[in-house]
């Protein structure tokens, strides 16, 4: 496929809102937790999906201390931050593997159905492996594993595993990511997991590019090395 093909397969793509790129989610806030549910493991936790035929996988951020009490019921946070790194930076000419990698933070957060230590913070990491940084890459729907540790440390780590995610844009047509998509599934271990394993648990973030201005840094001779995610919304129910 050609650069100038790419180019217009990816715009026309955007342009009608199907399946865009990974994405990520969450983190702390205040919220409350249980006292009856406690666990006191240390182990990290590593998850790992694959795709077929995209030679993609994605994997999560080992959790060095997941210890304390598990958090029931559900939590909400209306502010996402972060970055999403693209190395090596997404192109119309695309080089070879890509790794991406995940990092935000979230507040405003509150709580439902729960009890205990107040939450004041979190931070979400993830990694995905794919075949090519090329940015029509970005049109096949990855699996997302997120790891999320909340502060203060007293409170148990969650992972949520969304199986696909789908293009958004808020108000302003900047770019974001929905997860899960309307046929990906979702679940989540560890705190805040509902009363089903986190089955009705959603998430949007919106980056600080619009489409065009996406696809117009693919195209330079630089790349597209990172996207700010400067907003979004996220619920773990």
């Amino acid at each position: 496929m050609t650069p100038l093909v790419a180019h217009r397969r990816l715009w026309k793509s955007l342009t009608f809102g199907l399946p865009l790129a990974l994405v990520v989610v969450l983190s702390g806030c205040s919220s409350k937790t249980s006292t009856n549910n406690t666990s006191t493991t240390k182990a990290s936790t590593t998850t790992t999906s694959t795709t077929s035929p995209t030679s993609t996988t994605s994997a999560v951020t080992p959790i060095t201390a997941a210890g304390g009490a598990v958090a029931v019921g559900s939590v909400t946070c209306t502010k996402v931050t972060g970055t999403i790194t693209f190395s090596p930076p997404l192109s119309n000419t695309p080089t070879g593997p890509e790794t991406t990698h995940i990092s935000l933070n979230a507040t405003g957060c509150t709580t439902a159905g729960s009890s205990g230590t107040q939450v004041t913070s979190g931070t979400a990491t993830a990694t995905i492996q794919s075949s090519t940084n090329g940015c029509v890459s970005l049109l096949t729907s990855k699996p997302v594993a997120v790891a999320v540790a909340w502060s203060p440390s007293s409170i148990h780590a969650s992972l949520a595993s969304f199986g696909g995610y789908a293009i958004v844009t808020d108000a302003t047509q900047h770019t974001g990511f929905g997860l899960p998509n309307a046929k990906g599934s979702v679940s989540v271990a560890g705190s805040f997991a509902g009363t089903d394993n986190g089955a009705k648990s959603t998430a949007s973030t919106y980056s600080n590019l619009t489409s065009v201005q996406l696809l117009t840094a693919c195209g330079t001779a630089a790349g597209l090395p990172a996207l700010a995610i400067s907003s979004g919304t996220v619920t773990f129910s």
